[in-house]
């Protein structure tokens, strides 16, 4: 009987061992399920001078993702396959040129849905084209950019750091905050719109100069016109201008610089008997490479009568 008892014992764990093979062979032979991935989402798309950088989700089961562009009315083309979740578009650098992106998540089941598109309109940097001195301010003036909503002001007074000190749809402003006469101001603009910022501008530079007035214009002696003005201890010197025309016309304008800002008087010479003559007078500061004028000063008349 104990006999017979080993037999069956022996028996059960071989086929123990027996069923424990087979349930490990099936296991072996049988290929987990791999699902295609779902779709990513592109989070940020940032223009910057090297081009564009793109970063999207990562995806659960995901082992690369395709990147896909297309440019303006083009067609969709893929140009990168990464296993990363960034990547920089080094070709994206065209201004004023639409770029769009979508994304596909993949792996060995294939690729998922396209990402939603992120669009972004390259934008080319403004130029300011001229910087000049008001009785109120510096007011400034610089070119639309094709797909801006907006622009950024950003100034540097002396020595100090850059500020933003303004943002407006406008292609001109005044900064009435610059008023202190002497001070070199500097400007710089960017453009900007739902997806990108421009590169700055070339910096403007301007010397602040308050307009001065005449104190004496007058025809005291043959031919001639004694004037005199209001000192600006910040310039350099000044420029009168004098003419027959109300409108100083080129054609009817002399101009005469004064050197030195304690030199505030001059006699215009050589003028015409009974001719009513119009003169202006603004100062100006000469810095290096930058030469800034002050606003005109009130038109004074005078009629040569001697």
């Amino acid at each position: 009987m104990a006999d017979a008892d080993a037999t069956q014992t022996e028996v059960d764990e071989a086929t123990a061992a027996l069923t424990a093979a087979i349930d490990a062979l099936e296991k072996a032979n049988t290929t987990e399920e791999v699902t295609v991935p779902a779709a990513t989402t592109i989070t940020s798309a940032v223009s910057w001078t090297k081009g564009i950088k793109l970063t999207w989700e990562a995806v659960d089961g995901a082992t690369s993702y395709q990147v896909y562009r297309k440019i303006d009315s083009g067609s969709w083309k893929k140009v990168k396959t990464t296993s990363s979740t960034t990547w920089q578009d080094n070709d994206a650098t065209t201004d004023s040129t639409q770029y769009q992106y979508k994304v596909y998540a993949v792996n060995s089941s294939g690729k998922s849905e396209a990402s939603a598109t992120k669009t972004i309109f390259r934008l080319a940097s403004t130029t300011i084209t001229s910087a000049t001195n008001r009785a109120t301010g510096v007011k400034l003036t610089w070119n639309a950019v094709e797909g801006a909503t907006s622009y950024r002001i950003f100034r540097k007074v002396g020595s100090g750091s850059w500020k933003k000190v303004k943002t407006t749809s406008s292609t001109t402003w005044t900064d009435t905050s610059a008023t202190k006469n002497g001070t070199k101001y500097q400007y710089k603009i960017d453009a900007v719109n739902s997806s990108d910022i421009s590169a700055a501008s070339a910096t403007k530079t301007i010397y602040r100069l308050t307009a001065k007035k005449f104190t004496r214009a007058k025809n005291v002696s043959s031919k001639k016109i004694s004037l005199k003005w209001t000192r600006n201890t910040q310039a350099t010197g000044y420029i009168i201008q004098y003419s027959t025309s109300s409108s100083f016309s080129s054609s009817t304008t002399k101009t005469v610089k004064v050197k030195g800002n304690k030199n505030v008087t001059t006699t215009l010479k050589n003028l015409t008997k009974g001719k009513k003559y119009y003169i202006r007078m603004r100062a100006y500061k000469t810095s290096g490479s930058v030469t800034s004028y002050a606003g005109w000063s009130k038109v004074k008349t005078v009629t040569v009568k001697k």
